[in-house]
């Protein structure tokens, strides 16, 4: 897939592992981008919803001239630093006499831009105020939010991450090399051990070693 995630404005974070698997979820949240203003990933943590997210803003990127942005609301505790912290990333300063909420806004009014809000479920209120603040002011602005509650924002189109698919131990071979969930295990472990390769000799450990793991891709 070709990523101009250089050309264009962003701060996505470069990733230092692969995209594996999730092609099924990564074209219906695309394809959802087209109609929805808010999309929610739901679901608990480890499931990739970070990692889905930005691989759907570097493939949509060209359709948003004013970039793509990403706000870690990771360690993000007080609800009024939300703003901030959107603020700040935009790049948006406080001006003297005026909410930094509405100044966020009014800089967003005119923009075509794609917003990604991760780890809402912390401060998932002041997110979903945020969020209803700036769809209402900038038509052209769409948000990819990532949570483990919804936002329950109007027009939120909540999209549920599972767990990856599990095989069965005594799946084929080629079977097993067909699974996600044993594709992403491959890859991890060749990063690890160039030499690793899946063989009928490992293929019933692994399924195991998949299955007790639950098909959670950060486990894994």
């Amino acid at each position: 897939r070709w990523l101009p995630v250089a050309k264009l404005p962003n701060n996505l974070p470069q990733q230092s592992t692969s995209f594996v698997g999730r092609e099924r979820e990564l074209d219906e949240v695309k394809a959802l981008l087209g109609t929805a203003r808010l999309i929610t990933l739901l679901g608990m943590g480890g499931l990739g919803k970070t990692r889905l997210s930005l691989q759907v803003a570097a493939e949509v990127m060209p359709q948003y001239p004013d970039g793509a942005w990403f706000v870690d609301l990771t360690t993000v505790r007080e609800a009024e630093r939300v703003v901030d912290e959107v603020a700040r990333v935009l790049g948006v300063s406080e001006e003297p006499g005026r909410p930094l909420l509405q100044t966020l806004c009014a800089h967003l009014k005119a923009k075509r831009l794609l917003l990604l809000l991760d780890n809402c479920e912390q401060v998932v209120q002041a997110a979903a105020e945020l969020v209803a603040a700036v769809l209402r002011a900038a038509a052209q602005v769409r948000v990819v939010a990532s949570s483990r509650e919804a936002l329950r924002v109007p027009g939120e189109n909540a999209y549920p991450i599972l767990p990856l698919p599990l095989p069965k131990k005594d799946d084929s071979l080629r079977s097993l090399a067909g699974s996600t969930a044993v594709r992403l295990f491959v890859e991890r472990a060749k990063s690890q051990k160039p030499s690793f390769e899946l063989t009928q000799r490992e293929a019933p450990a692994v399924a195991e070693l998949v299955a007790r793991l639950e098909g959670i891709p950060l486990a894994l």
